[in-house]
């Protein structure tokens, strides 16, 4: 069976916005809703010159979770590199799973220099994030699973500490990667696995496979089968209008160069400034723009053939009511009892 998750973009959006968001994709059906966690965002601005936004990921969830009754929410994601010690998200993680029983999850990826650097933090290179991450979903797990644990890692410790409120085992952890080293990551240490601007090839060819090599190595996963699957992509829809469903999406051209995932560059003016100057029609070739439902229909089609199990749309569109419907009455009753085959 096929989930649906909805992407509450804390940096496009203003925290209530999002918010809003949430209740109309409950009401829409939606499983799942994710939420990014960055200290900076990646756009400075919007088209109509309005700021950019940089809502705090944890200071949202217990709201959203409280307007809502049954979506599922997590961060989408979040990196456990200097801002964070993995016993300060464990406890945070607990909390939520205590007040919100099994409407909890964690996604961790190896993060950016925008969650880095503008606090002072140093942005290690892709290795050192790699070696953080792993270590820091050990440390959790001991935690949740523990008492008064004491453990003396590479890059942090513990020192007999405790959670004395939350549940004995860890909500559901995604692990979100782009490449292999993680992909293996996730099929071991994580019970997720998520990926965005990835082709439906690439996943099938390189990516899945190397989840398989972490899952042989797991104590936690029989198979890929069993994981969730979840991929994110970046739709807007306009009924009437191609024009006005590629506008909210330009200030996201920054992500569209390699070159600010991996230099530690975290300002957004900076990303902004450059990504201006990329060619609108590489958004359409990364995003699904569209004023028909069935490019939807159809771009969910593509990756559920691929074998993700769980779609997660950030919108862009213009109108979020009006991106509702269309995946309410066009899109979920075509998948929702369809089984992906990675």
């Amino acid at each position: 069976m096929v989930r649906f998750g909805w992407f509450a973009s804390l940096e496009e959006f203003t925290p209530d916005e999002c918010l809003q968001q949430v209740e109309l994709a409950e009401e829409a059906g939606f499983d799942t809703a994710w939420v990014s966690d960055h200290f900076h965002p990646w756009l400075d601005h919007k088209q109509d010159g309005s700021s950019g936004n940089a809502g705090n990921a944890w200071s949202w969830l217990p709201a959203a979770l409280e307007r809502t009754d049954d979506l599922v929410m997590g961060t989408g994601v979040t990196a456990v590199i200097h801002r964070y010690h993995p016993g300060n998200v464990a406890h945070r993680l607990a909390t939520l799973a205590e007040m919100y029983p099994d409407r909890i999850f964690l996604g961790l990826g190896s993060g950016e220099a925008l969650n880095e650097s503008p606090l002072g933090l140093p942005m290690p290179e892709f290795g050192e994030c790699a070696k953080r991450t792993a270590e820091a979903v050990r440390m959790m797990r001991a935690l949740f699973e523990g008492e008064f644990v004491s453990y003396d890692g590479q890059y942090w410790s513990f020192d007999e500490a405790n959670l004395y409120t939350g549940p004995d085992e860890m909500p559901p952890v995604y692990i979100a990667s782009n490449g292999p080293t993680l992909a293996r990551m996730a099929g071991d240490l994580g019970d997720g696995y998520v990926t965005v601007f990835e082709s439906p090839e690439r996943a099938q060819e390189e990516l899945f496979p190397s989840v398989r090599k972490g899952v042989k190595k797991s104590d936690r996963n029989d198979s890929l089968e069993e994981m969730d699957r979840s991929i994110h992509l970046h739709v807007s829809y306009d009924p009437d209008s191609e024009e006005a469903a590629l506008e909210p999406c330009l200030p996201w051209r920054g992500t569209m160069l390699d070159i600010f995932f991996e230099a530690n560059i975290a300002d957004p003016r900076t990303v902004q400034y450059h990504g201006d100057k990329v060619d609108p029609e590489v958004l359409k070739e990364e995003m699904t723009i569209t004023t028909d439902p069935q490019d939807i229909v159809d771009v969910t089609e593509k990756y559920v053939d691929a074998g993700f199990n769980h779609i997660v749309y950030q919108s862009h569109s213009p109108d979020q009511e009006a991106f509702c419907e269309v995946l309410e009455e066009e899109v979920f009753p075509r998948f929702k009892d369809v089984t992906a085959t990675p």
